[in-house]
């Protein structure tokens, strides 16, 4: 599954691993659009941050 994920994160174009790790900060960290923003920043150029941040999210499981 993880080379599956990998793949996937390789394929994405800039701004969509950006609009992805914003959604996952924001949902994650519970900040606002401006946070999430400046934190996938930082991360948004390694796609091994990238695979992390979004495998952490998917085996996060139910968020109620």
């Amino acid at each position: 599954m993880d080379d599956n994920i990998k793949q996937f994160i390789s394929r994405l174009t800039y701004w969509q691993k950006m609009n992805l790790l914003i959604t996952i900060f924001q949902a994650d960290n519970h900040v606002n659009r401006d946070e999430a923003y400046e934190k996938s920043l930082d991360v948004v150029t390694d796609d091994e941050q990238v695979f992390y941040q979004l495998d952490k999210m998917l085996g996060i499981g139910p968020i109620i």
